[in-house]
């Protein structure tokens, strides 16, 4: 597995998992632990660590934050999976690499492994794959040419601007590039709120999770549990943000506008974020499903550098003519929604 032209090169594992089965074939090691398709990102690196730790109450991937910030170095070399999250990692260590003039090489897990085509507003299902018996099998190492560094590290770019209309029009028009960039395009497109004609929608993820409420308090595992046997499309989503994304994102809808639209009880008692928290609709609470009223109305959503659900700067989410999703500005306010 190990490359002449990667000597002295400092390997990344993408998550924990890579980590330790990488670290039984080269040295040094250094994991990129963080799961960047979650919340805000930036382009400028000093920044990005002071999001990311706000975000996740401690700082993630801090070795491979002190590899980047080194002024000059040894090369590095990706262990990549086939996955959104890896994609995004690569690019943020791409561009890290092209400030820094250092070369970038890659081992693909899974390179014969095939990204299904998306359909509608729901990304494809994560890819699961055993990373250990990928790495027995002896993958390349490849030097990354100069055009697919640039590529990738793009994309990480566009991930991370206030506005994401770039990288979605980029995913839906350069998809041919890269096997996993409409997959993006559509994750991302699935966090904002939804247009259809005049009418403002909550967008897919939100108006999944939500469909999993009733009268009756539930728990997030019975959310999360029921979501993964329906294979209602929510199950599409929970595996690329995992299971404790749900109370985290069902909470903020009890916090936000004085729990009026979704209510929640603590117990205390339970050991596990999956089981202390209970949910259930307020009485009424379920009309949103219908129609949003005004962006106001939702928890606001940090992903990358942009904001779903910003009444100051309103992006919706429209499907172009062959079906793609694609994201614009708010051009109409006639269900309450602000004009920006």
């Amino acid at each position: 597995m190990i490359d002449d032209a990667a000597n002295g090169a400092v390997y990344v594992a993408i998550g924990g998992i890579a980590q330790s089965a990488l670290r039984g074939y080269v040295s040094p090691v250094v994991v990129e632990d963080d799961n960047l398709l979650l919340g805000p990102s930036s382009a400028a690196p000093r920044r990005h660590r002071a999001v990311r730790k706000q975000y996740w109450g401690a700082q993630p991937s801090a070795k491979l934050n002190e590899e980047l910030a080194r002024s000059d170095g040894p090369p590095l070399c990706v262990v990549l999976p086939p996955t959104l999250r890896g994609l995004l990692s690569f690019g943020r260590i791409c561009a890290s690499c092209i400030e820094r003039k250092r070369p970038v090489f890659a081992i693909a897990l899974g390179p014969d492994i095939a990204v299904a085509p998306t359909r509608g507003y729901d990304p494809t299902e994560d890819i699961v794959f055993d990373v250990a018996d990928a790495l027995r099998q002896r993958p390349p190492v490849v030097r990354c040419s100069s055009l697919e560094t640039a590529l990738v590290a793009t994309v990480w770019k566009m991930w991370c601007r206030r506005s994401p209309v770039a990288l979605s029009r980029f995913c839906a028009s350069a998809s041919s590039l890269h096997p996993q960039l409409a997959n993006l395009g559509c994750y991302h497109a699935g966090w904002f709120p939804r247009q259809i004609g005049s009418n403002i929608l909550l967008s897919r993820f939100d108006e999944l999770l939500l469909r999993q409420l009733s009268n009756e308090w539930t728990t997030s595992s019975k959310v999360f549990l029921g979501a993964m046997s329906a294979r209602s499309g929510l199950h599409e989503w929970l595996s690329h943000v995992g299971d404790l994304y749900v109370p985290r994102r069902l909470l903020e809808w009890c916090w936000h506008g004085q729990g009026r639209i979704v209510e929640c009880q603590e117990h205390p008692e339970k050991p596990s974020e999956l089981s202390r928290w209970s949910f259930r609709w307020r009485p009424g609470g379920e009309a949103i499903l219908d129609a949003l009223p005004s962006l106001r109305d939702a928890p606001p959503v940090a992903i990358g550098g942009a904001m779903a659900y910003d009444p100051d700067r309103g992006w919706v989410c429209r499907v172009g003519a062959g079906g793609t999703p694609f994201l614009s500005r708010l051009a109409t306010a006639s269900t309450g929604a602000q004009r920006v």
